[in-house]
């Protein structure tokens, strides 16, 4: 019995600590396909402490191409963006952002074959 009402305490704890967290989290209105990346972004992302060499950051260019061609295209998009990112840390073209050097892979350079202009 006392050890069902230790794990009830802790468990109590725990979800009092995230409800908090969860109320002093930034979630600007986002689509449930978006809703991942913003968790990411606001809650795993700080606690990956690595950052993407590219420009913009992998979660932002997941977003855009989730808002701007929907949830399947845009999923193909994101992967092949994290997929090729390793290559293209020696052969692509960089910029300066915040002071440090990171890769230009804008969506739009990814994007042109979709776009029926």
């Amino acid at each position: 019995m006392k050890l069902l009402m230790n794990a009830y305490i802790i468990l109590a704890l725990c979800s009092g600590i995230m409800a908090l967290t969860w109320q002093s989290m930034r979630f600007p209105s986002s689509t449930p396909q978006t809703f991942p990346i913003r968790f990411y972004q606001q809650v795993l992302g700080s606690w990956d402490g690595r950052s993407c060499p590219s420009y913009p950051v992998c979660s932002v260019y997941a977003r855009q191409a989730f808002q701007t061609h929907g949830a399947l295209v845009g999923s193909w998009l994101m992967l092949d963006r994290l997929i090729h990112e390793a290559d293209d840390v020696h052969r692509h073209h960089t910029i300066a952002f915040e002071g440090e050097t990171r890769l230009d892979d804008t969506l739009q350079r990814n994007d042109f074959w979709l776009n029926k202009e």
